[in-house]
């Protein structure tokens, strides 16, 4: 299910939804593509929805995957510097010394691959989010790609819930994928695959405006697609684990999938899932914007007039908020300490 936190955008029918869905289909597992408002969002109380949206998605979803409306547009602009207008197709950026285009300036890391299709956003007869959405539909085509197409490694939609989500609460998941590209008709040349897994890991290709790098990886799921082996997979965690901070009980907490049939257009792509602790900092700046308003108790009065909304819903949803930021900040404070090794229990004679 794709949902929005915004106000006027579905957040209150999609939870909704959610419920009915529980109640209809107890035994299927409900995944939920939340997009999470910027913080320079132009409807005042989107906080308020943001936090009762986010109440229903930790009791009633199995996995969510956040998508911020930020990182999208972070996206596209990079996209959009790194290719010239009149052109489609791919260009690899290697910005140097003395390099001051505006490629450079957007922070876009020397050797990875960006590619678009037409102009700048809502150039070339596009709709003003055409470019963003599509960015989303290719992480729900990628992640739903095993069961649409033949594998070596298929990997079903239940068992990135069953090896991704440690905790039931602790059921959020970063995505990021690669290469970037905002039309499905783009021909690219072809693309080396270990520098597709270090764009992966890279904090301009997450959905989220985070780095996972800089926090602690419950679990992690690879999903490529395309004429890629196991092997290659193996070698290049071998070689970025060393970069990455997993939680002490879970070092190989990697879940691998191999779909044989790529993209439109490419020769591989790569979706990579993550249960990161990173998270607990989107969800503190969406709890900040809140508490702000709720200090006051301003514009509460367009909620509790709707029969149905009581006050304490909103109290019960920012209690349930801060329990979710607890269980990710706790775990991410053991990042760099040393693992305590539990003495097993002795065999009686």
């Amino acid at each position: 299910m794709l949902s929005f936190l915004s106000p006027g955008t579905g957040s209150g029918v999609g939870t909704c939804i959610l419920n009915l869905l529980e109640d209809e289909y107890p035994d299927v597992y409900r995944f939920v593509t939340a997009v999470y408002p910027s913080a320079e969002d132009d409807v005042i109380t989107s906080p308020y929805n943001s936090v009762l949206a986010m109440r229903e998605l930790t009791n009633h979803a199995d996995c969510v995957l956040p998508v911020e409306n930020q990182a999208l547009v972070d996206i596209v602009n990079k996209i959009t510097q790194a290719i010239p207008s009149t052109r489609t197709g791919k260009r690899v950026y290697t910005g140097g010394l003395g390099d001051t285009s505006a490629a450079t300036n957007m922070t876009i890391k020397a050797g990875s691959s960006l590619s678009a299709s037409g102009g700048a956003l809502g150039g070339g007869g596009e709709k003003p989010f055409d470019k963003m959405n599509n960015l989303v539909a290719n992480l729900l085509l990628n992640m739903t790609s095993s069961a649409r197409f033949e594998g070596s490694l298929n990997v079903d939609l239940n068992e990135i819930t069953m090896n991704l989500v440690p905790f039931p609460r602790m059921h959020y998941l970063v995505a990021s994928q690669t290469p970037l590209y905002c039309m499905a008709d783009v021909k690219l040349p072809p693309r080396r695959l270990d520098q597709m897994f270090s764009d992966a890991f890279a904090s301009d290709h997450q959905m989220l405006k985070a780095d996972p790098k800089r926090s602690l990886y419950l679990a992690c799921a690879l999903m490529v697609r395309g004429k890629a082996e196991l092997s290659d997979i193996r070698r290049n965690i071998d070689r970025l684990k060393p970069n990455l901070h997993f939680v002490h009980w879970n070092e190989e907490g990697w879940k691998t999938g191999l779909c044989s049939v790529p993209p439109v257009g490419q020769p591989y792509s790569l979706l990579t899932l993550a249960n990161n602790t990173c998270v607990h900092n989107t969800f503190s700046a969406v709890r900040d914007r809140f508490n702000k308003l709720y200090r006051r108790k301003a514009h509460l009065h367009h909620y509790t007039q709707v029969d149905g909304m009581e006050a304490s819903d909103f109290s019960e949803s920012l209690e349930s908020l801060s329990s979710v930021i607890e269980e990710y900040s706790s775990l991410e404070q053991t990042l760099g300490r040393p693992a305590v090794v539990e003495p097993r229990p002795k065999v009686l004679p």
